[in-house]
Formats: C-alpha cells, structure tokens, sequence
C-alpha cells in the first residue's frame, strides 16, 4: 500500500470556525465550553482509569514476588 500523505487544508478542518447551520448561529462559545466540559470529563474519567490499572498492577506483580 502506498502511504497517503494528509492534506494541506486538514488543519483547517479542525481549528476553523464550527458549522452547525443557522439554527447553531450565535451559540459557538456556548459549544465550545460544552465541548471543553466534555474534555475535562473524558481526561478525568481516562486518568482514573490508567491509576487504576496502574495499581492493579503493581499489586499483581509485588503479590507475584511475595511482597
């Protein structure tokens, strides 16, 4: 397979301005906070996770050893 490069204009895709249509018009920090709210509670939820399984772990391996 050949590698695809990204287009030049990806970025803009991303960072520009949101598109909701005319019903959306006005309400784009609105959306934006919600978005950034959402973002907070997925990283929270992630890291709890990853501490999770971090301990479970190294529980694992210091009841292998006899810790």
């Amino acid at each position: 397979m050949k590698p695809r490069l990204a287009s030049i204009h990806l970025p803009e895709r991303f960072h520009g301005p949101m598109r909701f249509g005319r019903r959306w018009r006005g309400h784009e920090l609105a959306l934006r906070l919600v978005q950034l709210a959402l973002l907070v509670v997925v990283a929270a939820v992630g890291a709890r996770l990853i501490a999770a399984a971090v301990t479970f772990g190294t529980r694992a391996v210091a009841n292998f050893f006899g810790a």
